[in-house]
């Protein structure tokens, strides 16, 4: 990745009218849903990529976000493209009212901690790219092999900014240079999984409409994909709310507020019942809750 401190920015505009609150809006950004993101220092500021747009993303005092581009591109395509990977236009009170009709007192403390937490709309691929990195690897680590990709593989936005790399470009990368990108062996996962990918001429944006268990299975045929990163990709890439991703943090949280068996699959069964339509937004607001000590 080129050095963007020598990109000249546009002034910061309003992206929508929808607020977050500082403590939602970093978990938003910067919790483990994507990996292209980094703080700038200021207060509530990130810097980064997403579906071919480079932006600084921050809230304004009123908790709306607003964002700037690269003075290369054209700010005014570029704000609905925001708009839309914040999910602005989803309704998450119906989410909400729910979640809070279940009479579950842990996801209503949860949602009351985090009363304005979204989940971002991200590409699908960029989804399964980003999750694939991340196995066994803590979120720093993730952004600097999603950064090293895109540095390596993939195509310029502007001056200073690459995109992640397409499916076909990783096929036709030979493994020993995704290896130069930090992966280790999540390397041959990922050069399987585009080759695979791009052999089969697979669309990944048919991830978002397909049956959510025929689009699991799809996922777990890849490489480098079980349970909990195709649940992953599922809820953070595709917005698909009855995934439930369950990691060590979340093990540990349903064990201890709901008495479940530490096995994935129960949990996972659990959820579904518990949270029927939201299972994805709950598992996000307990996980995120659990994992800051404030539940």
């Amino acid at each position: 990745m080129e050095d963007s401190r020598q990109i000249s920015w546009t002034k910061f505009e309003p992206v929508a009218d929808v607020r977050f609150t500082a403590l939602d809006w970093r978990e938003t950004m910067d919790g483990g849903q994507a990996f292209s993101w980094n703080s700038t220092g200021n207060e509530n500021e990130f810097e980064g990529f997403f579906g071919g747009v480079a932006a600084r993303l921050r809230l304004n005092a009123e908790g709306v976000p607003e964002a700037s581009f690269p003075e290369c591109l054209d700010a005014r395509a570029c704000i609905p493209k925001v708009r839309k990977y914040l999910d602005c236009d989803t309704d998450y009170g119906k989410m909400r009212e729910s979640l809070a009709q279940t009479g579950d007192a842990a996801v209503i403390k949860a949602l009351e901690i985090y009363p304005t937490l979204r989940i971002l709309r991200q590409d699908p691929a960029e989804a399964i790219i980003g999750f694939i990195c991340s196995s066994s690897k803590r979120i720093i680590q993730i952004k600097r092999c999603v950064r090293a990709l895109a540095g390596r593989f993939g195509e310029e936005i502007c001056p200073g900014y690459r995109a992640l790399p397409t499916f076909e470009r990783l096929a036709r990368a030979d493994v020993s240079e995704i290896l130069k990108c930090g992966l280790g062996f999540r390397a041959a996962y990922l050069s399987s999984t585009s080759k695979k990918i791009t052999a089969e001429k697979f669309e990944a944006e048919n991830l978002r409409q397909m049956p959510y268990a025929e689009a699991k299975k799809y996922l777990l045929g890849l490489s480098g994909v079980g349970d909990k990163v195709a649940d992953c990709i599922l809820l953070f890439g595709c917005a698909r709310m009855e995934a439930f991703p369950v990691d060590t943090w979340v093990r540990k949280a349903m064990k201890e507020l709901y008495g479940t068996p530490d096995n994935p699959q129960k949990i996972r069964d659990f959820a579904a019942r518990k949270f029927p339509d939201y299972a994805g937004f709950a598992q996000q607001a307990i996980f995120a809750a659990k994992r800051n000590g404030l539940l």
